[in-house]
């Protein structure tokens, strides 16, 4: 009669064992390296996906409704719009905004404005003396450094400057008022920026240096 030795019997158990948990594990998770020494199990862990915006992840808010977003990268400051800068030859200007023209005269020193195409709609640039001397802002929305824009009330503004507003009457609006904003760097005590307004609001402003900034007729 032939009887199975009792370790032949353990092995035989153990091998069936292992395979049986071979087959409940999960395929995506643990992988199975088998040698002549045994069996060598490694444990990998799920790929984590990110979530998707609008599903737990993070987005910008949309823009408030009814309101046309700000063009990007043409911001105000005392010293002109973008990378326009008040000073600019009129070479300086067109190498900074292609579309930039200016209609030939015979007085080079005259005050004019030039042609913008390359400018947000509502934006305005005088030249006088074959430089670029101050930029209008008469309508849009495009803000100073601080945000300060078309629409805004004069608290406001006083609010975002402080301590840097003069306020003077305005000369052909009754109850309006001119808000000049003296720059807080003495490196740019020649410059400035004026919020016209009609008493509440702001209604245009510009921005360059004096005494071309102060005009307040412009090229007249």
């Amino acid at each position: 009669m032939n009887v199975i030795r009792p370790t032949v019997a353990v092995s035989l158990a153990l091998a069936l064992a292992a395979c049986a948990k071979v087959e409940e594990r999960p395929a995506d998770t643990t992988s199975i390296t088998t040698s002549t020494t045994g069996t060598t199990t490694t444990t990998t862990p799920p790929t984590t996906t990110p979530p998707a915006p609008g599903a737990g992840g993070t987005q910008s808010p949309p823009p408030p409704s009814g309101t046309t977003p700000e063009p990007a990268g043409w911001t105000v400051t005392e010293r002109g719009i973008g990378n326009l800068r008040a000073g600019m030859t009129v070479a300086e200007a067109r190498a900074a905004v292609p579309a930039f023209s200016v209609a030939a005269s015979r007085d080079s020193t005259a005050c004019t404005y030039a042609r913008t195409d390359g400018l947000p709609p509502g934006v305005m640039v005088m030249v006088e003396g074959g430089k670029v001397v101050r930029v209008e802002v008469r309508r849009g929305t495009i803000a100073t450094s601080t945000g300060a824009r078309i629409g805004d009330s004069e608290d406001r503004i006083k609010t975002l400057y402080p301590g840097q507003v003069t306020s003077t009457p305005h000369k052909y609006t009754t109850g309006g008022h001119y808000l000049t904003v003296v720059p807080a760097s003495g490196a740019d005590a020649g410059y400035r920026i004026i919020f016209e307004t009609d008493g509440k609001k702001v209604v245009n402003y510009r921005a360059g240096q004096r005494p071309q900034v102060e005009y307040v007729e412009g090229c007249s």
